[in-house]
């Protein structure tokens, strides 16, 4: 068997109904080195459930009408301890990660590393605790090896994550292996990725589902929605598998992808996550399928997609229907208190550049309620007094926001305002505060779904609030 020409670092369902469905199809197409080789540097360890199933397992995509059941053979051995030569293998040519965004060990907002975070590595190299720790040990093993350089792509949710990557393991590098911060520089690349697809727990009904389609249980089986998308920037020190030949988009510059994706996708699930939540919807399928929520939700991702300039090779229009589709699927149910959780670091990107463009126009009522919603969720409590849980690094900035507005909405809206993710345009835009003061005021005895079926027949634009 061909030798893999792509390591994982980090295994879990995302991977395996991602990064490793397109790997899969590549090798369909008649190119077996786009086998991955996978290493859990942490528990879950799934090694010996891989080789009990024979290297494979299966993807369920599905959605409100249609599912199809895939067999994934592309991983061909999982490596439950990672290994100093892990990147020695000359047939290696691209290594993945997801880590998730704590893996990275950097100061959260920056690209600082978190020394505290890395502490226990800078004293002992050799024996690492973290992903970069294992990188730079790997790295000097392959430079020690006479190897050429590789690519280390970030899969991780992060806006611009190979920059990111770049800088922590750089400074990390200089400190603890300075003698190798000079061949990673030239022959190490990182390039910025952007991944998606949804990816729900299975559960026991999920993975019955599962079994039942496959004809047996399936211990690493993981479920999606249909939707996925990988755009990485082209920026690799080896060539690599051709991954576009099965729909990867290898692009000079990620960022309108990015841009794309946290605005209509990211953008409406954190509007709907604090309205939802605040007229009594649990989950983001509940409210984008309720009727009244979800037409407003529609205006929402279109007017999201004004404020884009389109990417190549993409549709804004219809990125905002599938995303509105994709957020409907009864097959994902998230919790809105967890898509509402760190809501003060998502916002500005999501919401507030965007609102920017609208503070003047017909839609700037529509951005005026999605802000509202969010300072009154903040508040801990829904309009029929009842508490909601607020789990945000600014909690007890809220907190005391709310303690000093004494039930004023102006001052309420006044306290936000001068949080630093408001330090821009919509700060000093007087009828846009205006219209959160109303709103806030509204919110105070009714809930965002109240609001917008009142209003939504006005006749003039222009004079709604929402």
């Amino acid at each position: 068997m061909t030798s893999p020409s792509i390591l994982h670092l980090s295994p879990g369902a995302f991977h395996r109904a991602h990064q490793a469905v397109y790997a899969d199809a590549l090798i369909r197409a008649g190119h077996p080195e786009a086998g991955i080789r996978d290493v859990c540097l942490f528990p879950p360890l799934i090694g010996q459930a891989h080789a009990a199933q024979g290297g494979a397992y299966h993807v369920l995509l599905r959605d409100g009408t249609t599912q199809d059941l895939r067999r994934i053979t592309a991983i061909r051995e999982v490596l439950d301890r990672p290994d100093p030569a892990m990147l020695c293998d000359p047939a290696l040519r691209l290594v993945t990660m997801t880590l998730t965004e704590k893996g990275y060990c950097h100061v959260p907002g920056t690209q600082r590393l978190d020394r505290d975070a890395m502490s226990s590595d800078l004293a002992d190299p050799l024996h690492p605790q973290t992903a970069l720790g294992w990188l730079a040990l790997a790295l000097a093993r392959r430079r020690d090896a006479g190897l050429p350089g590789i690519t280390l792509a970030s899969c991780d949710n992060i806006p611009v994550n190979g920059r990111l990557l770049e800088a922590v393991l750089s400074a990390y590098v200089a400190e603890a292996w300075p003698d190798l911060a000079g061949w990673m520089a030239a022959n190490v690349t990182f390039p910025v990725s952007m991944v998606d697809r949804i990816v729900p727990r299975v559960d026991p009904a999920a993975a019955q589902a599962i079994a039942d389609l496959a004809g047996a249980p399936d211990a690493l089986g993981v479920v999606a929605e249909p939707f996925g998308q990988w755009v990485i920037e082209d920026r690799f020190a080896l060539p690599i598998p051709p991954l576009d030949k099965v729909g990867v988009q290898i692009v000079a510059d990620v960022a309108p992808y990015e841009r794309m994706k946290h605005r209509i996708l990211n953008g409406a699930q954190t509007a709907i996550a604090h309205l939802g939540a605040l007229s009594g919807f649990a989950t983001s399928y509940d409210a984008a399928s309720d009727p009244v929520m979800g037409v407003w939700l529609a205006r929402f991702c279109t007017a999201q997609a004004q404020t884009l300039e389109c990417p190549p090779g993409e549709d804004l229009d219809a990125y905002a229907r599938a995303t509105m589709a994709r957020l409907r699927n009864p097959h994902i149910r998230h919790p809105l208190t967890q898509i509402g959780t760190d809501s003060s670091f998502k916002l500005g990107q999501r919401i507030v550049e965007a609102a920017e463009h609208h503070l003047d126009g017909p839609q700037a009522g529509l951005y005026a309620l999605t802000i509202a919603a969010w300072m009154r969720y903040n508040t801990g409590r829904d309009a029929a007094g009842r508490p909601i849980p607020v789990d945000d690094p600014l909690a007890a900035v809220f907190k005391e926001i709310d303690r000093a507005a004494q039930g004023d909405p102006s001052a309420l809206v006044q306290g936000y305002l001068r949080l630093d993710l408001f330090d821009c345009p919509l700060r000093r835009n007087a009828q846009f505060r205006n219209r959160l003061v109303s709103l806030c005021a509204m919110l105070d005895t009714r809930t965002p779904r109240e609001i917008i079926e009142a209003q939504r027949n006005r006749s003039d634009a222009e004079e709604e609030l929402c």
